[in-house]
C-alpha cells in the first residue's frame, strides 16, 4: 500500500478515536451531573417547605396569642390578663394583724400581693394588697400602721386601710399625703365577740367603698404612676436555680413562715405558726405563684419602741417559683421611686403570672432563709 495513503488512513483513524473518546467523556459528565442537580433541587424544595411550615406555625401561634389577649393588659400586681380599665384602678392595702391569737385571717385569700415585715417584739405584720376587694364581708383582723408599710402602700399608689399607727406611721401618712381609711376616726369598721380587742377589728367591702367615696379619693392611677413588678406573658420555669420545694423564712423562734411547693398546682402553700395559713371566709389555704425574699436593714427607731425597715437603697434577695429558687438584686433610689428587681447578671427580673408573697428580711439574719 502506498505509504502516504496508509499514513492518511492512520491519522484519520486516530482523529476519529480521539473525537469518539471526547464525546464519550462529555456524555458521562452530563449523565453524572443530572442526578446531583435533581437532588439539590429536591433538598432545597424540602427545606423551603419546612421553613414555610415553621413560619406558618409561629405566625399562627402569635396570632392565637394575640387573639387570646386581644384588648387585655397584664395586671400590675399579678401579671394576669385583665382589661385596661381594671388595671387602672388603685389597689387597697390592708394592715393585717399577724400575731398567732388573731388567726385565722379573714378575706386575705383574695389579696394579690402579701408583704410580711417585722415589727416590734419579734412579731410581724402583713400588708395585703387587693386589686379587687369586692364582695368581701370580713377583712382582717386589722391593726395599726408602721411607716414602712405606709410607704410600701404609697409605692403602689394604694389606699391604706388601718386602725391608727405608730408615731412614725402616722407621720408618714401625713407627710406623703397617703389616702387612708383609719378605724380610729371612721365608723365603717366593726368588732367581733369571738376574740379580745385589739385583735377583733374588721371591715367589709361596703365600709371601704363608703369611706373612699366620703373622702373623695381618686380611684384610678395618676398618669405618672409606675408599676413595681414585671411579668412573663405566661408561666415560664426558671432556666437556672436550685430546687426549692420548701422555703423557710425564720424571723425568730416563734415567727417562722414557710412555703411548700405543690407540683400539681405549681403553687406554694403558705404556713406559719406551725399550721396552714387559712382564710376562714373560704376555708382555703393561701397559695402563691411567686415568693420574693428581700434582704433589708432593720434598725431601731430613736425612741427605742419601734423598728424601721429600710425600703430605699439596694440589696440582695431570692426569687422562688415553680419549685426552684435563684438569687436576685434590688434597688430603690428614693421615697418617690419604685423598687426594681434584677437577676444576678443584671437583667430585669420577670415574675410568673400569679399571686406573690414578699418577705422583707433583716440582712444580718439572711442565713435564716433556707430551702430544700
Amino acid at each position: 500500500m502506498n505509504k502516504r495513503i496508509f499514513s492518511g488512513i492512520l491519522v484519520t483513524a486516530l482523529i476519529l478515536l480521539v473525537c469518539v473518546g471526547c464525546g464519550s467523556k462529555k456524555k458521562d459528565k452530563e449523565t453524572t451531573a443530572a442526578p446531583t442537580t435533581e437532588a439539590t433541587s429536591e433538598t432545597t424544595e424540602k427545606e423551603t417547605t419546612e421553613e414555610a411550615s415553621t413560619k406558618l406555625a409561629t405566625t399562627e401561634k402569635l396570632t392565637t396569642e394575640d387573639e387570646k389577649h386581644k384588648g387585655l393588659v397584664q395586671s400590675d400586681l399579678t401579671g394576669e390578663w385583665i382589661t385596661p380599665e381594671e388595671n387602672a384602678k388603685r389597689p387597697i392595702g390592708v394592715m393585717i394583724n399577724n400575731i398567732d391569737v388573731c388567726w385565722p385571717h379573714s378575706g386575705i385569700g383574695k389579696a394579690d400581693i402579701v408583704y410580711e415585715m417585722t415589727c416590734e417584739g419579734g412579731i410581724t405584720r402583713l400588708l395585703a394588697l387587693y386589686s379587687d376587694y369586692s364582695e368581701l364581708d370580713k377583712i382582717g383582723s386589722i391593726r395599726s400602721a408602721r411607716q414602712y408599710f405606709v410607704m410600701k402602700c404609697f409605692e403602689h399608689d394604694g389606699i391604706l386601710v388601718h386602725v391608727g399607727g405608730s408615731t412614725y406611721g402616722k407621720a408618714a401618712i401625713r407627710d406623703f399625703s397617703v389616702d387612708d381609711v383609719d378605724g380610729i376616726y371612721e365608723g365603717v369598721f366593726y368588732r367581733t365577740s369571738d376574740r379580745e380587742a385589739p385583735h377583733n377589728c374588721y371591715i367589709d367591702t361596703d365600709g371601704i367603698d363608703s369611706s373612699i367615696a366620703s373622702h373623695g379619693y381618686r380611684t384610678t392611677h395618676n398618669s405618672d404612676y409606675e408599676k413595681i413588678y414585671s411579668f412573663n406573658a405566661e408561666d415560664t420555669p426558671l432556666a437556672k436555680g436550685e430546687k426549692a420545694e420548701t422555703v423557710t423564712c425564720r424571723y425568730n423562734s416563734f415567727t417562722k413562715p414557710y412555703f411548700e411547693y405543690d407540683s400539681k398546682t405549681k403553687l406554694y402553700n403558705r404556713f406559719e405558726y406551725g399550721q396552714a395559713h387559712i382564710d376562714d371566709q373560704t376555708g382555703e389555704q393561701l397559695t402563691f405563684k411567686n415568693i420574693l425574699v428581700v434582704f433589708s436593714i432593720v434598725t431601731p427607731m430613736p425612741d427605742g419602741s419601734y423598728n424601721d425597715v429600710a425600703l430605699n437603697g439596694s440589696g440582695t434577695g431570692y426569687y422562688a417559683t415553680d419549685g426552684k429558687i435563684i438569687p436576685i438584686k434590688w434597688e430603690k433610689s428614693d421615697d418617690y421611686s419604685v423598687t426594681k428587681f434584677y437577676t444576678e447578671d443584671g437583667s430585669p427580673l420577670l415574675l410568673n403570672p400569679g399571686k406573690t408573697c414578699v418577705e422583707y428580711f433583716d440582712t444580718k439574719d439572711s442565713d435564716r432563709v433556707t430551702w430544700e
